[in-house]
């Protein structure tokens, strides 16, 4: 019974950990950041202070009767002083805020100084100086803390109570000792051989985590020096609970901090995933029906997001034909997302910016009306306006995908039956008569829709909501409907479902927005892989036109359902995009092709010549 319970503990204990490993990120903000050898900044003080780090070091050399900063005695100079480069300015930012070191009055500042030489006639010279900053010493916001050369705890008392000392790990401090203990620093090359890459071996994490947990354990935080100084070390440290992370790089760590709210999503709504029969996948014959589902910006690192969010499962990941597509346009090697979907529509490489026509600016024939001749139908649906560049590129021809109410008139002349998407600017008087003389039904509500007779526009406000602002089921609704539409034509049809949210997220380097669109779009991917599975004449494919953000995963948990990412960039990369295909000719798209391929092996399942 002992026994069994002690393995249940384990577990339980087990699952907090991992719940507060996750939690661990968003626990960590600026105020973490310690400028190390700040005084070697470009603009020592400013630069970390105007970054809002919470920790700044500089080191000191006694020399005549004051404190010079410098990482060496060969760099000394006598206009780089502890009081101009750091106590001035500290002083100055507390007068202008009224008593606050920062404008935020919950906002703190540690002031590390690094003793180089005979600590007790260098901190006699500190305290005379201190003298004159009244407003530092007794400012409950600013912390002094002495480091490098110190007395001994017993000595402790000996000095003013508005200093603090760097403690040692391998001491035993009193309880009156240990509240002069500002903090704890641990020498990382002394204690394990880790190089910030990868992940530290088991017997250094337990180093690392048991020196953490022995500053904790005396209320007192803990900084690693000598510790390497890049995004993934600092994900490492602050999985590990360290407080303080060392830089020399400001900039760097400032935006890594600033980005994390934004670069970590937990999910809360996981899901099961359509269990595929796999009956007609694969299989070489001519199919009536295709389904070209359309994330865009996406490729492997945000679908692996998704993956890790819905705790390892996501419906693409179950077609197991997979490729890459090359994603340049004609004129640039990182493609917008205009020629990025006038590829899949017609075959042809064109320029940046130019929608449905060549690099002329001649139109070209589009799946819909080409297929529309051997009498199918075809459906467009997007989760943006009904005009952007990825649904507009299957119906009209622009040479700028900016031209909303031309692009959007292109719809009356166009063989493509159902349009369904968001608000658009286009919709003009004239567009709306044009409209009505082809005969185009026009709904302002998906929910207003009962039944599809004739060509049919729907222009949903709801629809270029973000999932997250209440969008609920409307792209699964979207779908449902022009499905039950389309299918009940004999000679076939196709349907384009763009999740155009996914590339939003990309953009603003949002990475809850990118998984949860993405997710909400994998529910319709599972959607069209079960009616290919009871209809066995439809292929099914999913591919990104481009990928946006350059997102890395610098960790997760497919367990728990957590990601921390970071982006490289907030546009469109040249990355390939992923390729998934599922039903008859489903193996057609494996390997590494063009974009304009996709259309190519479109036209070939149908059996098409073109």
């Amino acid at each position: 019974m002992k026994r069994k319970l002690s393995k249940i503990l384990a577990v339980l204990a087990l699952a907090v950990f991992s719940e507060n490993q996750a939690q661990n990120y968003l626990n960590y903000n600026v105020g973490n950041a310690h400028s190390h050898n700040d005084y070697m900044q470009e603009v020592p003080f400013w630069q970390a202070y105007y970054a809002s780090f919470g920790s700044i070091e500089a080191d000191v050399f006694l020399v005549k009767g004051n404190l010079w900063v410098a990482h060496t005695e060969k760099e000394l100079s006598a206009d780089r002083t502890l009081e101009n480069l750091y106590l001035d300015n500290i002083s100055k930012q507390i007068k202008l805020n009224k008593g606050n070191i920062y404008p935020d009055a919950n906002k703190k500042l540690q002031l590390l100084i690094d003793i180089k030489q005979d600590y007790k006639t260098s901190l006699a010279a500190l305290v005379t100086i201190l003298k004159k900053y009244p407003e530092i010493t007794g400012n409950s916001g600013i912390k002094i803390v002495i480091t490098g050369g110190r007395p001994q705890p017993a000595d402790f008392k000996d000095y003013p109570s508005y200093l603090y000392f760097d403690g040692d790990l391998d001491k035993n401090y009193s309880a009156d000792q240990l509240k002069r203990v500002g903090m704890f620093s641990a020498d990382l090359p002394g204690l394990v051989k880790w190089n910030g890459k990868g992940i530290p071996r088991d017997e250094e994490t337990a180093k690392i985590k048991s020196a953490v947990e022995k500053a904790h354990s005396q209320q007192k935080p803990v900084r690693f020096y000598g510790a390497p100084d890049f995004p993934n070390a600092w994900v490492n440290f602050m999985d590990m609970g360290v407080d303080y992370i060392n830089t020399d790089h400001i900039p760097d760590l400032k935006k890594f901090m600033n980005s994390i709210p934004k670069n970590f999503y937990k999910n809360t709504k996981e899901y099961n995933t359509y269990t595929p029969t796999y009956a007609s996948d694969g299989e070489v014959k001519k199919v009536k029906n295709v389904i070209l589902l359309i994330p865009d910006g996406t490729s492997l690192p945000q679908y692996y997001a998704a993956f890790t969010a819905n705790k390892g499962k996501l419906n693409v990941f179950n077609m197991k034909s997979t490729g890459l597509s090359k994603t340049n346009s004609s004129n640039a090697y990182i493609t917008d997302s205009a020629p990025g979907s006038t590829a899949f529509a017609t075959g042809v490489k064109t320029k940046n910016t130019f929608v449905g026509v060549d690099n002329m600016g001649k139109a070209l024939a589009q799946i819909p009306d080409i297929i529309a001749e051997k009498g199918m139908v075809s459906g467009l649906i997007s989760t943006g306006d009904v005009t952007d560049a990825t649904p507009a590129d299957f119906y009209a021809h622009s040479d700028n995908r900016n031209s909303s109410e031309p692009i959007l008139k292109d719809f009356a002349a166009s063989k493509t039956k159902i349009l369904i998407g968001g608000p658009t600017s286009g919709l003009s008087q004239e567009n709306l008569q044009k409209f009505k003389e082809a005969k185009v039904d026009l709904y302002q509500d998906l929910k207003s829709v009962t039944k599809i007779s004739n060509r049919t526009l729907v222009i949903d406000p709801l629809a270029s909501q973000r999932i997250t602002n209440g969008r609920g089921n409307w792209l699964s609704d979207a779908f449902d409907l022009t499905l039950n539409n389309l299918k009940n034509n004999k000679n076939g049809f196709f349907m384009m479902i763009e999740a155009s949210q996914t590339d939003g997220g990309g953009h603003s380097n949002n990475i809850e927005q990118l998984v949860t669109e993405l997710l909400d779009f994998d529910h319709v991917v599972g959607k069209a892989m079960k009616f290919a599975d009871e209809n066995k004449e439809t292929l099914v494919i999913v591919v990104g036109d481009h990928e946006t953000g350059g997102l890395t995963l610098l960790d997760g948990s497919l367990k728990e359902g957590w990601v921390f990412g970071n982006f490289s960039t907030n546009d469109h990369t040249s990355i390939p995009s992923s390729v998934f295909a599922y039903g008859p000719n489903s193996k057609e798209f494996t390997g590494l092709f063009e974009n304009t391929e996709i259309f190519n092996k479109i036209m070939a399942a149908y059996g098409i010549q073109k």
